[in-house]
């Protein structure tokens, strides 16, 4: 009966007549001992990665030599915490990262393909994604893949994590400067920035952002897509650019801080409806639209997703396009 393929992994070593044998060429690292690097490296010391490949430790650290001395470098510094990457480690973890990473897709692929409906999938979403999306798609996908373990993590505008396949792939806002072709793009959704406050507060009838001028915000960064688009908004209306004071990259430490003092708030439109009852804000009613995030997903280019990996990308894609169009009805019976 066939191992699932969350218990699959590469062995340290393959074994002839007792003894190691080579499958690579010289100077060529071994992929199994690369991923070897990446265990050592995430557990923190060799005794760890044994405990956790189901190895010994003298098995693990003669492995961890043998790849050292073929490559004629030192991969960690010993310590009595356990160890540190070297230089020459840190340059070869996102490859072994990278090759765990689609060692363990490959063969979670096959066995999905075969009807098991379990495995693993890493998930980087925004804020508007786990709002606005994610309670559209998980009911569904979770009867789907009921066997599936379903990690889901903020995403990260360094994108690094991407290719060494956590995350298998991300649904966030993209970033002002132009991705490169290493990573594969679909657009899912055009946001809304809305300006909220705290009930009572001096400008909650504000109906344009000439009165807001003066204002003291607080935004995610002075960096994201709110920020950006707030800044182009009073660029267009002729406007001095709003004064950001304070910046808050957690959305409830954001609403936080707007709901205790006089600072005016920004977000995307789609993420203060599904939280308004919850953090107390209101939205001011300015007459100005205010562009926000394209969201889309993101995926390294040389990825291959699996069926699960598949399916859940599709039904963010279904679930956006469907926001979209009721927000479309929700603007023609305003109009």
């Amino acid at each position: 009966m066939p191992e699932s393929a969350n218990s699959a992994a590469l062995p340290i070593t393959s074994v002839h007549d007792g003894r190691p044998r080579k499958s690579t060429p010289a100077g060529i690292p071994d992929p199994a001992a690369l991923v070897l690097l990446a265990e050592i490296a995430d557990a923190g010391s060799v005794t760890a990665a044994a405990r956790k490949l189901g190895s010994s430790q003298p098995a693990v650290s003669k492995q961890l030599r043998r790849l050292e001395e073929s490559l004629g470098v030192t991969l960690f510094e010993r310590g009595l915490r356990g160890v540190q990457a070297t230089e020459y480690g840190l340059a070869l973890l996102p490859r072994a990262r990278a090759i765990r990473s689609q060692a363990r897709q490959a063969g979670e692929d096959v066995q999905q393909r075969r009807g098991h409906k379990e495995g693993r999938l890493v998930v980087a979403l925004s804020h508007f994604a786990t709002m606005a999306l994610l309670p559209q798609v998980i009911p569904a996908f979770r009867i789907r893949w009921p066997g599936l373990q379903l990690n889901i993590v903020p995403p990260s505008f360094q994108l690094g994590g991407l290719r060494e396949g956590a995350p298998d792939f991300a649904v966030m806002s993209l970033p002002a400067e132009q991705l490169g072709s290493e990573f594969v793009t679909r657009a899912l959704y055009a946001t809304t920035v809305s300006v909220v406050v705290r009930p009572g507060h001096p400008l909650q009838n504000a109906q344009n952002l000439s009165q807001l001028l003066g204002a003291q915000w607080v935004l995610p960064s002075l960096e994201s897509s709110v920020a950006r688009g707030l800044d182009r908004a009073f660029q267009q209306a002729g406007l001095a650019s709003p004064q950001c004071s304070v910046t808050c990259q957690t959305l409830t430490g954001l609403e936080t801080l707007a709901r205790h003092s006089d600072l005016v708030a920004a977000m995307p439109m789609e993420v203060h409806e599904s939280r308004m009852q919850a953090s107390g804000l209101c939205r001011v009613p300015i007459q100005e639209t205010i562009d926000g995030a394209r969201v889309a997903i993101v995926r390294w280019s040389d990825a291959q997703p699996t069926p699960a990996g598949e399916d859940l990308e599709e039904s963010f894609v279904q679930a956006a396009y469907e926001l979209a169009r009721e927000q479309a009805r929700v603007r023609g019976r305003a109009a």
